[in-house]
């Protein structure tokens, strides 16, 4: 006769194992012609205007660029990151496909004692543009006074512009586990629709970014 106390535990961890394989087969939210249309431009954005640092600002950021002139300056965003901006909450459903995506960007991450130098994935980038965008709970804590790497980001969903491995230079990055399981949450608030949009200029009440805030009627 089996023994169900003993069992069902490791039923369990299988089931949670399997989690992230079934997450990453799960069909795309957006379309592919839109994918390509919104998210393959940041790929092939030359110059974001900023980097990633292990100990740096949690306003560093593709949404906020500050390093294309001499002094600190807030320079206008990318064509591609005011594109997505632009669409609203019909981001949200690009930006967590693209979460899984290893493809290499032209954004720099600085590494640290453990992991070195590397230019960041095109998911990371499309999380950086999500957690500007989509504030509160469940993903965050607001108002949040912490600073650095995913500050004031709630448990389950962010990860590190490092959160990958198997890297070919120039070419890709393969998604740690933790990734998918990441995309996996932010996939499944969307659906219960408890995800809200807001566009990240109109509270930065910055007059460089007037323009991409969205006029009140």
């Amino acid at each position: 006769m089996c023994n169900w106390k003993h069992i069902l535990p490791l039923v369990c961890l299988a089931v949670l194992l399997r989690a992230p394989v079934c997450a990453f087969s799960q069909k795309p939210l957006a379309s592919k012609e839109d994918y390509k249309k919104y998210i393959e431009p940041l790929l092939k954005e030359k110059d974001f205007g900023t980097h990633y640092v292990e100990d740096g600002a949690a306003d560093a950021s593709v949404l906020t660029p500050t390093e294309r002139s001499p002094t600190f300056h807030l320079d206008r965003p990318s064509d591609a990151v005011i594109e997505l901006v632009r669409l609203g909450a019909k981001s949200v459903p690009l930006l967590i496909d693209c979460l899984g995506d290893g493809r290499l960007t032209s954004v720099r991450f600085d590494g640290n004692t453990i992991t070195k130098a590397m230019n960041v994935p095109v998911g990371y980038v499309c999380l950086d543009i999500m957690t500007g965008s989509v504030r509160g709970k469940p993903v965050s804590d607001m108002p949040c006074g912490s600073d650095g790497l995913g500050a004031c980001m709630n448990n389950g969903f962010y990860f590190r512009p490092d959160d990958y491995w198997k890297c070919r230079e120039k070419d890709r990055c393969e998604p740690r586990p933790w990734v998918t399981v990441v995309q996996g949450n932010w996939r499944l608030q969307f659906l219960q629709n408890r995800l809200r949009f807001q566009n990240f200029y109109d509270s930065t009440n910055i007059p460089e970014y007037k323009e991409f805030t969205i006029p009140k009627k």
